[in-house]
């Protein structure tokens, strides 16, 4: 139990007051023997245990209504989430200090039935009202797109705070959390609460992020110190599952194709819509999907199949001679409104150019082999192959991919100058993808780069097979039907072990990495820990996931040299993109949140049209488990709320009434004890004396 007025509880004493009162009334009276009085008092002997219950009942009672009174006027709350927040006001210890971390992903913007408030409406709302009626000294809030602390003046502001709104870029909880850990440090706080709004997303929460042990570890110094309220945001056991019950859609390809003297041309879309559970039953459904392409719109329907409606090569003409553009597909409304719509821009596809550095005549054949064969017979793509020690006269302007098989360069060794320019390249949208040396020396010579190096070649029994991969985004996701690639048909008879912090592709079937990749703000870093040579594992005879890899890696990379790009919201630095213009998405939103805000822009600088969206992971609904949760805080002061969009709970509850029933009742009870006692008439004369 916990008070909003803690303070009138001082007054409790008072209900002591009836008992002391009567105590002494009784000592105002000097007791006299008298004959007379004697006889009453022994005629009422028999009923001097029952009168005496009687007062003490009724002295109960009265204690009892002073005190729920006083308990009323205290404004008690239930316990719960504020219990610790109000109890450290009690004992002086309150918190000073609220900080709040909001997630504000594409998914905290669904709501229970579509015209409600969303999860996160929801949760800014509870916190403000929460934090309105207890106070705090000092709110500090980390949102998920800056994940910096900014403080806020009062609770109310969240309101209308920008950055308390919806955004299209996904969070880094463990990130935030750091964010948090450093504020506190930075400025010696003492009682802090850190409340946490998220609806608990797999890719947001990033449970197996090596962070999480070293931020238990900090958090756990400080004691009670600092708290942690989690507001949890998921589905409803009773209701069913929220996004079962949302459909998403997605580009997959808008490629233009164009005759060579650019007279006709014409978009090649290809899409993705994920249904929801109806959509995986019963009897095929249609969706009808609206296309904006250039001040014009059309709609196409889509058949769902199995939960899953695509379209592939849907093709748009275009004006005469019209080369360039952008436009949004878009689905009807649902639960969820931020998936409702991509943007997606086209453009002559640029050069592709590859570049392969190896000393191997036959691993260099096999990815110059795969990098040059393109699926689409009107794309051109060029792949030389060079040695690491050739790399001086290399043209690195226009080169897309790197496929690097030889020991890793250093910014500390003679190499230095080939370790620059791939960050620079990386830097600039590029891809790498690493491949180990063949000689042990090579590798006990390699440096680090990226944050990684290699460690040993490992020779192991017969041939491990990948136990597990990544189908649903990056380098090894599933086709555009939704067929898995092979991976699990690979061999691996020798790989060499990684060190650094890289994201898992594929994994062995004895834990070992077999492709990673490395976090850039741009670009991507990929590390495969086997060589294609038939020695060391099946990528070249099973030659499917290879080609797949270094065709899908050549294209992203391609992308960064065009005059149009697709990014995901929230990989590009807030102050490049404060200068973009917008032309299509959400008006409203800053220009300062153009970096986390879905829509078309254009560089003001060179005219580059940009598409940004939200990434391929906010279709993913996987959860955090509770054990998960539980294991996260195990050991810190933790309460969690499981809170639903667009209810109006209030966090803080207050329980007063029942304290002016309780009182009612204990007056209604003392007044019934107080009532004189009904005698039975009694005419039973008395032997020697008078009848009564």
């Amino acid at each position: 139990m916990n008070f909003l007025q803690p303070w009138m509880l001082v007054a409790l004493p008072l209900a002591f007051l009836p008992i002391i009162i009567h105590l002494i009334n009784q000592r105002r009276f000097q007791s006299t023997q008298w004959a007379a009085m004697m006889f009453l008092l022994s005629a009422n002997r028999m009923n001097r245990g029952y009168v005496k219950i009687r007062q003490w009942l009724i002295l109960a009672l009265r204690a009892m209504v002073i005190a729920a009174l006083v308990f009323a006027i205290g404004r008690p709350i239930a316990s719960g989430i504020l219990g610790g927040s109000i109890a450290g006001s009690i004992t002086g210890r309150g918190p000073a200090n609220t900080i709040v971390i909001l997630d504000r992903s594409p998914s905290m913007q669904a709501s229970n039935d579509g015209t409600s408030r969303t999860k996160l409406e929801t949760g800014v709302a509870e916190i403000a009202e929460a934090l309105q009626t207890i106070g705090t000294q000092r709110l500090v809030l980390i949102e998920s797109n800056a994940v910096s602390p900014r403080e806020v003046a009062t609770p109310a502001d969240l309101f209308d705070l920008p950055e308390a709104g919806p955004s299209d870029a996904s969070a880094d909880i463990p990130a935030m959390m750091l964010a948090a850990l450093d504020y506190i440090n930075a400025n010696q706080l003492g009682q802090t609460e850190i409340w946490i709004c998220s609806d608990l997303r797999n890719h947001d929460w990033r449970g197996d992020d090596g962070r999480w042990s070293s931020l238990h570890d900090a958090f756990t110094e400080f004691g009670r110190r600092v708290r942690f309220r989690l507001l949890a945001f998921g589905p409803s056991s009773s209701a069913g599952n929220v996004d079962a019950d949302n459909r998403s859609v997605r580009i997959e390809e808008a490629k233009l194709e164009a005759t060579a003297d650019d007279n006709e041309s014409a978009v090649l879309i290809s899409l993705q819509i994920t249904g929801h559970a109806d959509d995986a039953e019963g009897t095929p459904r249609s969706v009808p999907v609206t296309l904006d392409l250039d001040q014009s719109r059309s709609v196409v329907n889509v058949e769902m199949q199995g939960g899953v409606g695509q379209l592939a090569g849907h093709r748009v003409v275009l004006p005469r001679d019209q080369t360039r553009g952008y436009g949004s597909v878009s689905i009807p409304a649902d639960l969820n409104l931020a998936d409702n719509t991509y943007f997606f821009t086209f453009d002559k596809p640029p050069p592709q150019r590859t570049l392969v550095v190896s000393d191997d005549g036959e691993i260099g054949r096999v990815l110059q082999l795969a990098a040059e064969i393109t699926p689409d017979e009107n794309t051109r793509s060029v792949a030389d192959v060079v040695s690491p020690r050739d790399l001086a006269g290399v043209s690195w302007e226009d080169v897309s991919l790197v496929l690097w098989q030889a020991a890793l360069p250093s910014h500390d060794g003679s190499d230095s100058d080939a370790a620059e320019m791939l960050e620079a390249l990386v830097g600039r949208g590029g891809r790498v993808i690493f491949f180990p040396p063949e000689s042990g020396g090579d590798v006990a010579a390699s440096g680090e780069l990226f944050g990684m190096q290699w460690l040993s070649w490992g020779e192991v029994e017969g041939e491990h097979a990948v136990s597990s991969w990544r189908g649903d985004a990056d380098l090894l996701a599933a086709t555009l039907a939704g067929s898995a690639l092979p991976v699990g048909t690979l061999r691996v008879k020798r790989f060499v072990g990684l060190e650094g912090d890289a994201t898992t592709l594929a994994k062995l079937s004895d834990g070992s990495p077999l492709l990673a990749r490395v976090a850039t703000p741009k670009g991507g870093v990929y590390f495969c820990s086997t060589t294609p040579l038939a020695k060391d594992s099946s990528l070249a005879a099973d030659g499917v996931v290879l080609y797949v890899m270094i065709q899908r890696a050549l294209a992203a990379g391609a992308s960064s040299l065009g005059n149009t790009s697709q990014i995901d919201a929230g990989v590009t630095a807030a102050t490049e993109a404060e200068r973009w213009e917008r032309l299509a998405g959400r008006e409203s939103a800053l220009s300062s949140e153009n970096a986390f805000v879905a829509g078309v822009f254009r560089e003001r600088d060179n005219g580059r049209l940009i598409a940004v969206n939200r990434s391929s992971l906010e279709d993913a609904s996987a959860r955090i488990s509770d054990e998960q949760v539980e294991a996260l805080f195990h050991d810190l002061p933790f309460v969690r709320v499981d809170r639903t969009a667009g209810k109006s709970n209030s966090l803080v509850e207050e329980v007063w009434r029942a304290f002016l029933i309780l009182m009612l009742i204990a007056m209604i009870g003392e007044a019934c004890l107080c009532l004189p006692r009904v005698r039975a008439k009694d005419d039973t004369p008395v032997r020697g004396g008078a009848s009564a």
